[in-house]
């Protein structure tokens, strides 16, 4: 096991968030890795986890996680970071695969195909199957994670998806609007029965790691004392409020409830006419804003980023200015932030000082 992260300092990692999610902390949280450090440790020549061959069956699952434990003796962790095995690979939605559908991997993501084509949605129904093959992979996966590093490592929770994002997997995306119309009793029967798989696949994977994990992740990688989430519904891009309000709001607010410091992935601005909505749900705990595609991530985002901080939430993910230097908005709140990981090479010692000292680590 080639891990540089000691029990004590898992200890402060805890205090620490603890103190940042009560709202006692006076600085962002702050997660930067170095690498490029010497390791004893043989380079590694087989495959890394990724999109590409997170499905592939004739890789032994334990190869990943071999190979990982390799190349994290090259890593170290400061301030907010951990050490982290992330499963994101298996793609965005990997509920789908659990309940159905046929994950395809390609080199920067993951395809997921319904059984067939244009399947009404009064016949889809959602079950849990304990011997469902991708299931069993993810199983696998986790089992050789915790034989390997027994809690050392945090083993990041598989991209779930969003509960309509998945029903979108089966439904197709034109058809799920049309069913908003024609079929919303149907559409909300089909939400429940998901949100209903999600937890129990989450609490699932979960007890896996439960008896030995110092601590439980996702797939953006921020740390969670307890199994929390991201939540998401980038299906809801394409409807209006009155819509969300309907079909996602309350699958949204109680699955939030649900969890321990739940987060919201907000994708893009097609999502903002919902964000009064979801700040107003208090299992949302924070917002994690990306601007999406054709916005500029350094854009002024001031107005938008107050209005979350006003509600009383975290933003999660910053982008800084282009000289480095925090969002205006947020100069008089810096407790209610998360700054997204920094790497940095170890040989860059004036830029890590210079960016920890900026950051007030």
């Amino acid at each position: 096991m080639a891990v540089h992260f000691e029990k004590g300092q898992y200890d402060e990692l805890r205090r620490t968030y603890r103190k940042w999610w009560a709202g006692e902390l006076d600085r962002p949280i702050v997660p930067i890795v170095t690498y490029g450090h010497e390791s004893d440790v043989p380079p590694v020549t087989g495959p890394q986890l990724s999109f590409a061959n997170a499905w592939d069956f004739l890789i032994d699952p334990r190869t990943f996680v071999d190979n990982y434990d390799a190349y994290m003796d090259s890593l170290r962790w400061h301030a907010e970071a951990f050490p982290m095995f992330h499963t994101d690979a298996f793609g965005p939605g990997t509920l789908a695969a659990f309940l159905g559908c046929t994950p395809q991997g390609s080199p920067n993501t993951v395809w997921f195909h319904p059984p067939r084509k244009d399947i009404p949605i009064s016949e889809l129904h959602f079950e849990f199957d304990e011997n469902n093959r991708y299931y069993r992979r993810v199983v696998a996966l986790f089992e050789a994670a915790m034989e390997k590093w027994h809690g050392r490592v945090v083993v990041g929770m598989v991209d779930l998806g969003g509960v309509m994002d998945v029903l979108s997997s089966f439904r197709g995306a034109d058809n799920l609007l049309m069913d908003l119309y024609d079929d919303p009793e149907e559409v909300l029967r089909c939400i429940g029965e998901i949100q209903d798989m999600w937890f129990l696949y989450f609490d699932k994977l979960n007890a896996i790691m439960s008896g030995e994990a110092e601590g439980y992740s996702h797939w953006y990688g921020m740390y969670h004392e307890q199994p929390g989430y991201i939540l998401q519904s980038d299906f809801s891009y394409m409807i209006s409020p009155e819509m969300f309000k309907t079909f996602v709001a309350p699958e949204l607010s109680t699955s939030a409830q649900r969890m321990y410091n739940a987060v919201y992935h907000l994708d893009g601005i097609g999502e903002i006419p919902h964000l009064d909505m979801i700040l107003s749900m208090d299992g949302v705990k924070g917002i994690q804003w990306v601007p999406g595609a054709g916005e500029p991530e350094r854009r002024n985002w001031d107005e938008l980023l107050r209005r979350i901080l006003d509600a009383g939430k975290k933003v999660i993910r910053l982008a800084q200015k282009p000289d480095g230097t925090p969002i205006d908005a947020l100069a008089d709140r810096p407790g209610q932030l998360y700054f997204e990981p920094r790497w940095l090479h170890c040989g860059q010692t004036d830029e890590i000082r210079r960016y920890s000292a900026l950051m007030g680590v």
